[in-house]
């Protein structure tokens, strides 16, 4: 069975190899990874990968006046590691999808669902900075062990979900989920849990599991958009790939940083992982590759720490140590609020 992983990166070194250990572990046989305008070393670092013949490495040059997510995956979606593949995963370099059965392999998910399913809803849980404020070389899995409550539903992002599908069963990519090509009818989606979604993904642009429970059982995607502090600046001053106009800010750190509960489900594979990032760093040039990276991310952290705007997303982030998961009854009240503010906004 191939199992492809797609994702586009940007100055992303320093998290690349416990990435791909960690998808490598999970049963993921091939990989395809963009890169954009990296200065952190990032596109030197997957290629030494592609050389060892790990990946695929696509140094893009994006249009700027368009999607550069999008333009990576269009190019993905024509390239034969797609044609081949019998499932398919497009995720990003801070998600890690949790398998909860069997061995904790993607393998032992696929076995677990409908044998009809085309594609599975892996629905996200954020993990906040657990009171990290450095960027330290350790597995992201294991230093962030805090997450939001399995069945919070606002902020809206608690609620979305990335896709592991059959990409013959599609007729185009999508950053959280494919597509079905005209005629082709609804698809067939199980949710984290193994049980049929018969109307819940009937929209093809649904990106919310809104109105869903008990559906991670199976599975869910670990999603760790904050990490340390510093690691959080030096993000804020990339950017998104998907959304250049959303900025990375103090509110962008208020709404994903739950520290709620305690999680340390990704730490059963924390031996293993370890294991594969040892392997990975042991091929010639890698380990050295690593290091300039992490040295990168530092000396960008140090300058931006310097500038206004830089020590204020700094020191205001330390202060928000923590985000309140809200109770029921204001939960409602801030949904309801956020409802009526998008349907006031004008299209387009």
């Amino acid at each position: 069975m191939r199992i492809l992983a797609v994702t586009s990166v940007k100055d992303e070194a320093p998290f690349l190899l416990e990435w791909l250990a960690w998808h490598q572990l999970i049963g993921v046989t091939d990989f395809w990874i963009a890169s954009n305008d990296c200065e952190d070393g990032t596109d030197r670092l997957l290629d030494l990968l592609m050389q060892h013949g790990l990946l695929h490495h696509h140094p893009q040059r994006p249009d700027r006046t368009k999607s550069i997510q999008w333009q990576a995956l269009k190019a993905a979606w024509v390239h034969p590691l797609r044609q081949s593949a019998d499932w398919m995963l497009i995720s990003d370099v801070d998600e890690f999808p949790m398998i909860h059965c069997g061995s904790h392999r993607l393998g032992d998910l696929i076995a677990a669902l409908p044998a009809e399913a085309e594609a599975v809803a892996l629905a996200w849980r954020l993990f906040g900075a657990n009171g990290q404020s450095g960027l330290r070389d350790l597995p992201v899995t294991g230093q962030f062990t805090r997450s939001a409550p399995p069945d919070m539903v606002y902020p809206v992002a608690a609620t979305f979900f990335k896709s592991l599908f059959r990409p013959a069963a599609f007729h185009r990519p999508g950053v959280h989920r494919p597509l079905r090509g005209p005629g082709q009818g609804p698809a067939r989606w199980s949710d984290g849990s193994g049980r049929a979604m018969t109307g819940v993904l009937a929209e093809d642009k649904r990106l919310s599991l809104l109105g869903l429970e008990g559906h991670r059982s199976l599975a869910e995607m670990h999603h760790y958009s904050l990490r340390s502090v510093e690691s959080f600046v030096v993000k804020s001053a990339r950017g998104l790939p998907n959304r250049a106009s959303k900025p990375i800010d103090l509110h962008y750190w208020v709404g994903r940083n739950f520290n709620n509960q305690l999680n340390e489900a990704a730490l059963v594979l924390a031996g293993p992982l370890a294991e594969g990032i040892a392997r990975l760093k042991a091929l010639p040039g890698v380990a050295e590759a690593h290091e300039a990276a992490l040295a990168s991310h530092r000396a960008s952290f140090a300058r931006l720490v310097q500038s206004p705007g830089g020590y204020q997303l700094w020191s205001s982030c330390l202060q928000a140590a923590g985000s309140a998961a809200l109770p029921p009854r204001l939960t409602r009240e801030v949904y309801e609020r956020f409802q009526r503010v998008e349907r006031s906004q004008p299209e387009g």
